[in-house]
């Protein structure tokens, strides 16, 4: 992999903001889901093997290992472990408050309305049921429970962190494999299904990214050392497995309409890239898809910032707090129109004025000190 150099004005990386502001756009439109717009090509509509959620998680988890990574070197590892630490309590605390909020703003206020995201729990449970729920992320609700997985990993990241320091990525790695192979036993022997068992498995992207990150002048330089040909050579492999399965993704997932046999492989397919429990062909995918769309994203980078650049760039550089803020506004809209419009161009009205409502938010910065950036 071969990553943009540091602006030297700047210690963020370019490329990295525009794919994570392109990713939360992507899960913008998706939660949103008014489709037809115009924009279905974004996300493809929720309906690849693959979400834009991984990408957000995996460069996290990268900008995490080089910020409070390798930047801090020179520090005293108690500090950063601190600032980790801090940054985990933050997001717990965010994290809970939201699925209060959301939950008596559901139960008070929009308990029959059909907008009202499922799951909320019923309003003949006792308030500290519901509390010892959120507390114990045995009951999670909103649109920001991502916020928890963040939460968590964050928290042991001081761990990985004091293996990185001494030298010890392997044993980073094989631990998180190790937890990630748990899954099975978490089924059998839990009552947790497989969305409160995530922190099981998304964490393997996100410490895949932490090591990534720690070791990112590493890689860049060992791929310099490639000579030009291989580099091509491999770059030409990435972006065929992309195009064709991505391709086969797309007839696969909307081809249901050509023919049933679509809609049947397509079904049984679907346990194999399971977001939930995240199974190795997802994964996998994932990476072929994430490497080709980071070498899009560095190759293309000034057409990208000139064009898409005004909100890709805000929103991919403060992304917990665009995210945090979406949650709101995708709550509240679908209290007013839940399902797509059969007018396009009610759907593109409506799903623009919600990203520049977003946009106006960080702009203005609105609870800005309230709301994680």
């Amino acid at each position: 992999m071969q990553p943009a150099p540091e602006p030297k004005k700047s210690s963020r990386i370019l490329t990295y903001d525009l794919m994570r502001g392109y990713f939360l756009v992507a899960i913008i439109l998706n939660h949103l889901y008014w489709y037809p717009n115009g924009l279905d090509w974004v996300a493809a509509r929720g309906g690849l093997f693959v979400s834009a959620a991984e990408g957000f998680f995996l460069l996290s988890g990268i900008i995490l290992g080089i910020v409070r990574g390798r930047k801090l070197l020179n520090k005293p590892f108690t500090v950063a472990a601190k600032l980790l630490v801090q940054r985990s309590v933050q997001l717990y605390i965010t994290s809970i408050v939201l699925m209060l909020l959301f939950t008596l703003l559901g139960r008070w206020f929009f308990i029959d309305n059909p907008g009202l995201k499922p799951g909320i729990r019923p309003t003949s449970q006792p308030f500290i049921d519901v509390l010892f729920g959120a507390l114990t992320y045995e009951y999670i609700y909103g649109w920001a429970d991502f916020l928890r997985l963040y939460a968590i990993f964050i928290l042991f990241a001081p761990l990985a962190l004091w293996l990185l320091r001494r030298g010890k990525a392997y044993i980073v790695l094989l631990l998180s494999i190790l937890v990630y192979a748990t899954l099975p036993l978490f089924q059998e022997f839990t009552r947790y299904s497989d969305e409160l068992l995530m922190p099981v498995t998304w964490q393997v992207i996100f410490f895949g990214g932490f090591v990534i990150g720690f070791y990112t002048k590493q890689i860049s330089a060992r791929w310099q050392a490639i000579a030009l040909h291989k580099q091509r050579y491999l770059k030409t492999v990435v972006f065929t497995i992309t195009i064709v399965t991505l391709g086969a993704n797309i007839l696969l997932a909307f081809g249901g309409g050509l023919s049933d046999t679509f809609s049947y492989l397509h079904k049984g397919l679907l346990p194999y890239f399971d977001k939930e429990s995240l199974p190795p062909a997802r994964i996998i995918l994932f990476g072929i898809w994430f490497l080709a769309s980071f070498w899009l994203f560095q190759k293309f980078e000034p057409q990208i910032m000139k064009f898409f650049g005004w909100i890709l760039l805000p929103f991919g550089a403060n992304s917990l707090y665009v995210y945090t803020v979406h949650a709101f506004v995708i709550f509240l809209v679908h209290m007013v129109m839940k399902d797509a419009s059969s007018n396009i161009f009610i759907n593109i009205g409506g799903t623009l004025a919600v990203l520049m409502i977003i946009w106006l938010a960080l702009r203005y910065k609105v609870l800005a000190k309230i709301i994680p950036r």
